[in-house]
């Protein structure tokens, strides 16, 4: 836990983060959407036509691993933990996955997947669209709908939590039922100037604390990337402008702001390692870690792809950062 203040916490001088490019199948695919989670890796490939495609971690290497139909063809996939997901015909798909052996769990009339957690205590959770939740307990699936639509899920060691459709409300389960928890307030950069050309319009919405990535360390504690954005208001949620970068800490009792030591245009990406340091991302590339309560600035290897995902590694030494490559960094 952190003292009840407001971190302001100044660069470390310490060993530089350190990269290693790990060997991995070519993706000669063109891919978006990509997530690396451990042992799992997935982006959609749609060079010819939408297939979700999977690697898994070896140890030594990335491979290419085949997936069932249901997964290849889906509309949306995720992956946690040892688990994949995906949504077709209405159906919610659940693959619990151990070494070659998919183990499917479906929702049945589920509608669209939005995101998906697994627990270390073997809970999963699952969004749907409109704030429909499902969670299993290792047997089924309960319904545990959000009282808001939702557009991510976290699994922490002290429960779940949701994020709001709108990315400004975090809300978390507590066994019974879920809990809005406001974010921390403070003076926010004024509102645009000037319009922006077409349908858009020229008015801009009241600037507001967006929760961009989120995650958990080992102690249950939440630490999130966000942005302060005002929208077009004829196109809220395509349209924006981000006006300021800060990071987020939920300390067991509520939010903090956690001062930034340098200026980023955007902040992304966000992964807590097993050792406890947390890294978070622009769109671009890593940024940042925070390591025992000092930062450091993460120096970019020459040549480096723009940033797809970051994820724990598998062992938990360090993270993955997907962009052209795998690197492994820690």
């Amino acid at each position: 836990m952190i003292l009840n203040v407001v971190l302001a916490l100044s660069l470390a001088v310490t060993p530089a983060p350190q990269w290693r490019k790990v060997p991995a199948d070519s993706p000669a695919f063109l891919t978006k959407d990509h997530e690396i989670d451990g042992r799992l890796a997935i982006a959609l490939d749609w060079e010819k036509r939408p297939i979700w495609r999977m690697m898994h971690w070896t140890g030594r290497a990335w491979r290419t691993t085949k997936t069932p139909a249901a997964f290849a063809s889906g509309k949306n996939a995720r992956i946690s933990r040892s688990w994949a997901f995906a949504g077709k015909d209405g159906v919610i798909h659940a693959w619990r996955i151990s070494g070659t052996t998919w183990k499917d769990h479906p929702i049945r009339k589920a509608g669209r997947l939005v995101d998906a957690t697994g627990s270390s205590a073997g809970e999963v959770w699952v969004a749907g669209a409109g704030g429909r939740t499902w969670r299993w307990d290792g047997a089924a699936w309960h319904r545990q709908d959000t009282p808001r639509a939702v557009a991510r899920l976290l699994a922490t060691s002290e429960g779940v939590w949701a994020l709001s459709a709108d990315r400004r409300v975090p809300l978390h389960w507590d066994g019974g039922r879920w809990e809005e928890t406001p974010l921390p307030g403070g003076k926010l950069p004024p509102t645009p100037k000037g319009g922006i050309s077409g349908t858009c319009g020229t008015k801009w919405t009241e600037p507001a604390v967006e929760i961009t990535d989120w995650a958990a360390d080992a102690a249950g504690d939440v630490w999130a990337a966000a942005e302060v954005r005002s929208h077009a208001a004829k196109c809220v949620g395509h349209v924006y402008s981000t006006l300021k970068t800060l990071a987020l800490h939920w300390d067991g009792g509520q939010w903090r702001r956690v001062d930034l030591p340098v200026e980023l245009d955007r902040l992304e990406h966000v992964v807590a390692d097993a050792a406890g340091a947390v890294w978070f991302g622009s769109d671009r590339r890593p940024e940042l870690v925070l390591r025992a309560g000092a930062w450091q600035r993460v120096k970019a290897p020459r040549g480096l792809g723009l940033l797809e995902a970051m994820g724990p590694a598998a062992d938990g030494r360090g993270i993955w950062v997907w962009t052209d490559v795998i690197h492994r960094l820690s």
